[in-house]
């Protein structure tokens, strides 16, 4: 598409010659679509003696759970690092709602970060190390957010590249290296939300997961939380 909004998620940090995962990979899956409360695992062997695994799982609601596996069938150990992103090419309209944000979007280290596009125009990279919480874009009624596992302390970052005119914005995590021993394997386990923001849902998933102040992804500023009784009793 011209202007696509996706998501991705892999491994970084491998030594020179260690083959990753990567855009043209081709897995292998073990069932023919991925449906809700129906696991789909994808498999692919880099010939060098790493297994790749990503087993992926979604509700009715568009949460979906991500879990990554390495089994190193080799003799030498390799470290590399987990990482995932939302990414989002061209600049949206906004709807222009004054008490309600719209853009790149997080809590890191427990606090709620709300940048607008012209803030990551300007930066170029804005980052926040944190232990859990979550970031992505928000829309009037959408959210796209990768949630980290929420003991685990990653390097997150929102950025802004321009490819000719065309403006790239992408928020993302990058996890501690993992050693991925000779006859072991490791996991790690990421989250995606790419639905719709509704009140009681972001509060059942951040009761559910334990993700930390998932609700403020509905965000009204004061507006918000002097009301939320209100919004609650109207859904």
């Amino acid at each position: 598409a011209a202007e696509p909004y996706f998501a991705e998620l892999g491994w970084v940090g491998a030594p020179a010659g260690v083959a990753l995962p990567g855009p043209n990979t081709r897995w292998e899956a073990d069932g023919a679509e991925l449906v809700a409360n129906r696991p789909l695992t994808l498999s692919w062997d880099n010939g060098a003696g790493l297994v790749f695994k990503r087993i992926y799982s979604v509700d009715e609601h568009f949460m979906f759970t991500i879990t990554q596996e390495v089994e190193n069938k080799g003799a030498e150990a390799v470290g590399i690092n987990p990482y995932s992103a939302v990414a989002r090419w061209g600049s949206p309209e906004a709807s222009q709602f004054f008490i309600l944000h719209e853009g790149p979007i997080g809590v890191l280290d427990g606090t709620l970060k709300e940048l607008s596009y012209e803030d990551l125009r300007e930066q170029g990279v804005i980052s926040y190390p944190t232990t859990g919480g979550w970031l992505g874009f928000t829309d009037k009624y959408w959210l796209g957010a990768v949630i980290p596992m929420q003991t685990e302390r990653v390097d997150a970052r929102f950025v802004h590249t321009r490819a000719g005119e065309l403006d790239k914005y992408q928020a993302d995590y990058v996890g501690g290296s993992q050693l991925v021993s000779p006859g072991g394997s490791i996991s790690q386990r990421t989250m995606l939300f790419a639905g719709a923001k509704e009140v009681r849902l972001l509060d059942r998933y951040a009761a559910e997961y334990g993700i930390k102040r998932f609700d403020l992804a509905i965000d009204f500023g004061w507006f918000y939380f002097l009301t939320k009784p209100f919004f609650l009793f109207l859904i």
